[in-house]
C-alpha cells in the first residue's frame, strides 16, 4: 500500500499518469472555433491532446457535440471532461479546473487563450464603449449557445439571442436580424477571410468584451476519483502547448504576428 502511494506520487511529480482502466471521454463542440477546433480530430486543441496521449500513454475518446450538450454530458458525469471551457462560477459548481495552492486558476495549465469581440453592422448606431453598449435599446446581443460570454453580457444587463455557431450569428448580422454580436476573435477573422463581402456589412467595435483562458474542464466526481491522472493530464497540456511541434503548428495556422502567448 505504502509502495503504491509512493509510486503514484512519483508518477505525478514526473508528469507520468497511471492510465485509467478505459479511455478518458472528452467532448468538444461541433462548430468551428478556429484555430482550436476545425473539424473532427482537427485543430490546435486536438493536437495538444494528441501530444498528451502520446506522452502519458493514455487513451482519449473524443465525442463531438453541440457545446451546451457537451457541458451537460460532463456535468452529469456521462462524459469526463469538456475541451476548451473558459471559467465561470456555474461551471465551477460541478466541474474542476486546474488550480494553484491558493485556489486561483493555474493558467499555465490552460489549453489556450482567446478573446471575445463585438461585431456590429456598419450602419448600426450601436457602440461598445467602456464595457457598455450605447444606443442598444432593448435589442438583443447575439452570442453562441452555451458560451460563458453570454452570461457576462446578461450580467451587464443586456438581453441575448443565441445561435449554435459563429457563422449563424454572422449570417443574422448580415440579414439585419441582429445589430450586434459577440464572437471569438480568430473564428471571426476566419469568417471574414472566407467571405470578404461581410466586411462591407460588419465591423469590429471597441476593445474585447472578454479575454479568456480555455481549459480541459473535468467532472468534479471524476477528478475526485482520479486526481493523480487528471493532474498529470493538465501538466502534460502545458508541456504540449510549449512544445516545438505545437508552436510550429500554431505559427502556421495563425501567422507569426498573431500567435497567442
Amino acid at each position: 500500500m505504502r509502495r503504491s502511494l509512493i509510486c503514484a506520487v512519483l508518477s505525478l511529480w514526473l508528469g507520468i499518469a497511471v492510465a485509467a482502466d478505459g479511455p478518458v471521454k472528452l467532448c468538444f463542440e461541433d462548430s468551428s472555433v478556429y484555430p482550436w477546433i476545425t473539424g473532427d480530430a482537427k485543430g490546435l486543441a486536438l493536437l495538444e491532446l494528441a501530444l498528451v496521449e502520446r506522452e502519458l500513454n493514455q487513451k482519449f475518446e473524443y465525442i463531438r457535440l453541440p457545446w451546451r450538450r457537451c457541458l451537460l454530458e460532463v456535468q452529469t458525469g456521462r462524459l469526463h471532461a469538456a475541451i476548451a471551457a473558459s471559467f465561470n462560477g456555474e461551471r465551477a459548481s460541478w466541474g474542476s479546473y486546474p488550480q494553484n495552492q491558493d485556489g486561483s486558476l493555474n493558467r499555465e495549465l490552460r489549453l489556450h487563450t482567446d478573446s471575445f469581440h463585438v461585431f456590429r453592422r456598419i450602419d448600426s448606431p450601436v457602440r461598445w464603449l467602456n464595457t457598455r453598449f450605447e444606443n442598444l435599446g432593448g435589442q438583443p446581443v447575439g452570442v453562441q449557445l452555451g458560451y460563458s460570454v453570454g452570461r457576462n453580457i446578461e450580467e451587464l444587463g443586456y438581453p441575448i439571442k443565441t445561435a449554435r455557431s459563429a457563422e449563424d450569428l454572422m449570417r443574422m448580422l448580415e440579414l439585419g436580424a441582429l445589430q450586434v454580436v459577440v464572437l471569438q476573435h480568430f473564428e471571426a477573422q476566419r469568417l471574414l477571410k472566407i467571405k470578404p463581402e461581410l466586411n462591407t456589412v460588419a465591423v469590429e467595435d471597441g476593445p474585447p468584451v472578454k479575454v479568456a483562458d480555455q481549459y480541459l474542464l473535468f467532472n468534479s466526481q471524476f477528478y475526485a476519483g482520479n486526481e493523480l491522472l487528471v493532474k498529470s493530464i493538465w501538466s502534460a497540456i502545458e508541456r504540449a502547448r510549449k512544445s516545438k511541434r505545437y508552436q510550429d503548428e500554431e505559427a502556421l495556422m495563425l501567422g507569426t504576428d498573431s500567435r497567442v502567448k
